[in-house]
């Protein structure tokens, strides 16, 4: 079956290219909201009494905890535009099957097939 005719020009692979950029500036963007880099956390320090600067450490680790999750996220987004580049968008990096396209709408950067994503899951595995 052929790619469907986009009145814009776009080809699928096109749209899926501009949906990954777009969340990854999203990403990128809310990362840069925090004010804290991903790798941040080390350099927090405590006051010597209760309420020295607890308050604003524990903000500042929380935010910096968020921003590193986000930016798993966006390393996730990379390998699937690395991925979409070599032709091997949408096939399990598990398993080597393809990804159902349902999935994909839902998280466009999958790596993995439901059956085997559930399988690192429960053995403990996070992706």
């Amino acid at each position: 079956m052929s790619e469907t005719i986009d009145p814009s020009g776009a080809s699928p692979r096109d749209e899926l290219r501009s949906v990954l950029e777009e969340k990854r500036s999203e990403l990128l963007s809310r990362i840069e909201q925090f004010g804290a880099s991903p790798t941040e956390m080390s350099n927090l320090n405590f006051g010597k009494r209760i309420g020295d600067g607890t308050t604003y450490a524990v903000e500042r680790m929380t935010g910096a905890y968020q921003a590193r999750t986000l930016y798993e996220t966006v390393k996730e987004i990379d390998q699937a535009l690395a991925r979409l580049d070599a032709g091997a968008y949408g096939l399990c990096e598990v398993c080597g099957g393809p990804i159902p396209g349902e999935r994909l709408r839902a998280i466009p950067w999958a790596a993995l097939c439901v059956p085997c994503s559930g399988s690192l899951v429960r053995a403990g595995a996070r992706r």
